[in-house]
């Protein structure tokens, strides 16, 4: 046996050695904290789902403080007919309540997306099954809403909402 690779073949099994639980104990530590942070997105997007789907039953039983209570004072909500700060968009629901009926909606299709700490952007397609002073509103939405958590709840600091194209 040659003796000058001796010392080598011994620094090469003192290092497999040692890597290999290394290596174990990292794998072990990446599949621990990969699943909590799925699981904290999974928790968070069903918040959200939740909120938003609160926006359209709040609409449909006419409940104005869910808006209230879930928009933030400097929230503002787009669609086709503009922008509309938070305390506008209020009065629109308020205006709403006595001319418009939702007979129902369902809400699909949900995307989260982590902008920052403590915000996100949630989108989603839409049903609705509503007319206002007599005449059906387009049933096929595109929506989207930016959550920031305030106040120990999750508020909506954006929204928008716009009806697909070539649907009925």
């Amino acid at each position: 046996m040659n003796r000058s690779s001796f010392p080598a073949k011994k620094i090469a099994l003192t290092c497999s050695i040692l890597l290999v639980p290394l290596v174990f104990l990292l794998h072990l530590t990446h599949a621990q904290t990969a699943p909590k942070k799925t699981v904290e997105h999974s928790n968070v997007q069903m918040e959200l789902v939740r909120t938003e789907t609160g926006f359209f039953e709040a609409w449909k039983t006419k409940d104005e403080a869910y808006f209230r209570a879930h928009m933030t004072e400097d929230g503002i909500f787009w669609g086709e007919s503009g922008t509309f700060s938070r305390d506008q968009q209020l009065q629109l629901q308020q205006a709403a309540a006595k001319v418009c009926n939702v007979d129902g909606y369902g809400l699909s299709g949900f995307g989260v997306l982590p902008l920052t700490a403590g915000a996100y952007l949630l989108t989603y397609e839409a049903e609705q099954y509503a007319t206002c002073n007599g005449e059906k509103l387009p049933i096929h939405m595109n929506g989207s809403s930016i959550y920031v958590f305030r106040a120990g709840q999750w508020q909506a600091i954006y929204r928008a909402q716009v009806p697909q194209k070539n649907q009925s």
